[in-house]
């Protein structure tokens, strides 16, 4: 358990937090922030009211019978709209893994990845077969999700404990991980951020205990991929890599910015590093005087390629351009670019108050 938050600097923040309606924010708050213990009756009534909140269920009444979002054939495909990320917000709101709608998604994902190829790069189909968009088992897939199913409660699930071993078996030599094309087949050598946060975000929700063998060895590499860089900054000139990286966005995914890097640090107790300084100086230089932090932009209307259905003909589809995503209107309760964000807060409560 995490202990109550330090600093009065940071008590006006957490007050507004728990004045939201969202009992997701509220749990959370109490949970991470103030320390509140698994039995607490106030915890378990904010928890409670997580199921029937306006985000939940609205991801829950888009699920189909047979426990999947969107499309039978395919867990990743349509972004926004497929299971892993339906799955990935519900582990962020806090909803049970006990949720029968929970279990159902879960169970839907593990039958379809163990069911599939494990290669990376993932093999190359004739004839335009797109089975290869399909496969899950590629770092940023497989680190949310395994991230996501012991956050419900997976993490003993032998299925699971594989993805944490492949993860270990697929890091590159600098310390991270990278997604991009294929990776070595076009002799890719260096990590990606994106890439890296992933698999460090899944081991930072399983107890050091239960990671697989070498998983401390990765873990200690991936952060130091991080640090190395300041967590936003080349090794080498130490300037911003990418600008986006300085602001603060929600969902994340497989995206990354400062504060999920912090956020991930701090979960593996790594935050402490002085080379965090920059970022979390960076962080604390957006904290507003009412003590919270703004959104300031938004990764899920960016995306430029998505693989859609046609329903006319059955056919799948890579599309290309501006607006290839349907964003669920549930994002629009996610929060407005430009004002103060109760999950932004959160976060970096979670970072700077502990």
């Amino acid at each position: 358990m995490q202990q109550a938050v330090k600093g009065e600097k940071w008590t006006a923040g957490v007050s507004w937090l728990m004045r939201q309606d969202n009992p997701s924010i509220r749990y959370w708050t109490m949970k991470d922030l103030l320390g509140y213990a698994e039995n607490d009756p106030e915890l378990s009534k904010a928890r409670s009211e997580i199921p029937d909140s306006s985000l939940v269920s609205q991801i829950l009444g888009e699920q189909r019978d047979g426990g999947y979002w969107a499309e039978a054939e395919d867990c990743y495909w349509p972004k926004w709209q497929a299971t892993v990320w339906n799955l990935i917000l519900l582990a962020e709101f806090g909803l049970s893994g006990d949720h029968p709608q929970v279990k159902k998604g879960c169970e839907f994902f593990l039958e379809t990845m163990d069911a599939q190829d494990r290669s990376w790069p993932p093999p190359e189909y004739l004839d335009g077969d797109l089975r290869g968009y399909r496969l899950v088992w590629e770092p940023c897939v497989t680190g949310n999700m395994a991230r996501t199913l012991v956050e419900f409660g997976y993490q003993d699930d032998p299925r699971v404990g594989e993805m944490f071993e492949w993860l270990v078996k697929e890091q590159f030599a600098d310390g991270g991980w990278n997604c991009e094309g294929g990776g070595r087949d076009k002799q890719t050598k260096h990590s990606s951020f994106m890439s890296t946060i992933e698999p460090l975000w899944a081991f930072s929700a399983l107890e050091p205990s239960s990671w697989p063998k070498g998983g401390r060895e990765a873990v200690t590499r991936g952060c130091e991929f991080l640090l190395m860089h300041r967590l936003y900054k080349s090794d080498h000139t130490f300037q911003t890599i990418n600008e986006e990286w300085t602001k603060l966005h929600f969902p994340l995914f497989y995206f990354y910015d400062i504060l999920h890097g912090l956020r991930v640090l701090t979960a593996l107790e790594s935050a402490d590093d002085k080379r965090t300084f920059d970022a979390k100086e960076l962080l604390k230089s957006k904290h507003s005087s009412d003590g919270t932090w703004p959104l300031e932009a938004t990764y899920t209307r960016s995306i430029k390629r998505n693989l859609v259905k046609d329903h006319g003909t059955g056919e799948w589809n890579r599309v290309k351009g501006e607006g290839v995503a349907d964003v669920p209107k549930l994002y629009d309760e996610l929060g407005v670019i430009g004002e103060p964000n109760p999950w932004i807060t959160l976060n970096a409560l979670r970072v700077l108050s502990h």
